[in-house]
């Protein structure tokens, strides 16, 4: 009988468990998702008669009560930090070995994403969760290993740094494809964190440069009205195809994450930059604490948070460096799904 892993998330994120599942299938093991997030989705589902997702939502109900009548269980846990549901998946956990996965990179219960108050009894489920409950801990960042070593008493030996991945075989760099000079795109979400109007105001007064964006939220009719007025700034809306994003990656030089942190989020990693290092392009970002895990001066920039224009200003006075993207390409074969999938090994053990 072949053997299953799960991963319990609030909402799932299947593309971040690439590697370990590529693992799994080596090993004749099964990665099967679920969500713990169930009841409000579920009455949501019934109100839009999304038969689809309540039937997700039913599966992932039954999972849940199965926990509480079965042990054994293997089960990789996703969830924010300081999040009160702790207390319950605690319960429904207690007869299963757990792991923990997380890119959160700040464990002294100041800057939480959930919890607006972080209370005394909250933490102590906190603690017996990392430090009683989990098998492992798998974190995306050294930086995030480094926090709950330290504020936990939680050992080195314990947590192993595992990176996102992806299929690098879907990204191809095209060296010799003529790109215009100073070409810049972002790809994200269009949201006010993103840093997307710092980008529409600069590129509006030099249009020797040009920049693309490629994305949807809450700043889409802005970056129209951008687009519209400015012929240096295009905006091509959300792309969903891996064909046309490579396309998009190989007609410029570079790309922007230009985030800001906010009381509950920063740039925990940044997909994006490694998809685009795939393709040459070079990476700029703002130092939160996910770029500043994958860039750095051989290949990329970083920059304070806000310090975008001095950067801009910089690089359009200067021709391009053919070796940064060519270091950029290399950089990042160090998230192909094969290599990553081996530092995923202790929840074979």
């Amino acid at each position: 009988m072949t053997e299953k892993i799960y991963i319990l998330h609030k909402n799932g994120a299947n593309s971040h468990y690439q590697a370990l599942n590529f693992l799994l299938k080596k090993n004749n093991k099964e990665l099967i998702f679920r969500e713990f997030s169930v009841f409000g989705k579920l009455i949501k589902s019934i109100f839009k008669l999304d038969f689809k997702d309540f039937s997700k939502q039913i599966i992932n109900f039954l999972f849940l009560l199965n926990l509480i009548f079965t042990k054994n269980k293997k089960v990789i846990l996703g969830i924010a930090p300081f999040d009160k549901k702790i207390i319950i998946l605690l319960f429904l956990l207690k007869r299963h070995k757990v792991y923990y996965h997380t890119s959160w990179a700040n464990w002294d219960g100041t800057f939480v994403p959930k919890s607006k108050k972080v209370t005394s009894n909250l933490k102590r489920k906190w603690r017996i969760f990392l430090e009683e409950k989990c098998i492992y801990i798998f974190t995306v960042t050294e930086r995030s290993k480094q926090q709950i070593c330290k504020h936990y008493k939680v050992t080195a030996s314990k947590i192993f740094v595992v990176k996102h991945s992806f299929d690098n075989s879907e990204f191809e760099f095209l060296r010799y494809k003529i790109k215009k000079n100073y070409s810049f795109v972002y790809v994200g979400r269009l949201r006010a964190e993103k840093g997307i109007e710092d980008l529409l105001n600069w590129f509006a007064k030099n249009n020797g440069a040009n920049l693309t964006i490629v994305g949807r939220g809450v700043l889409e009719n802005k970056v129209k009205n951008y687009a519209c007025a400015y012929e240096n700034i295009s905006y091509l809306g959300y792309v969903n195809n891996k064909q046309k994003i490579v396309s998009i990656f190989n007609s410029h030089n570079y790309m922007i994450l230009n985030s800001y942190k906010t009381k509950k989020w920063e740039e925990l990693f940044g997909m994006v930059l490694i998809e685009g290092m795939a393709c040459g392009l070079i990476p700029i970002a703002s130092n939160h604490v996910g770029p500043k895990s994958i860039i750095n001066k051989q290949f990329g920039y970083l920059y304070p948070e806000g310090n975008i224009e001095e950067i801009l200003n910089s690089l359009v006075l200067q021709n391009i460096d053919f070796k940064m993207k060519e270091e950029a390409q290399k950089a990042s074969e160090e998230y192909a799904i094969e290599k990553i999938s081996k530092t995923w090994v202790a929840i074979l053990l």
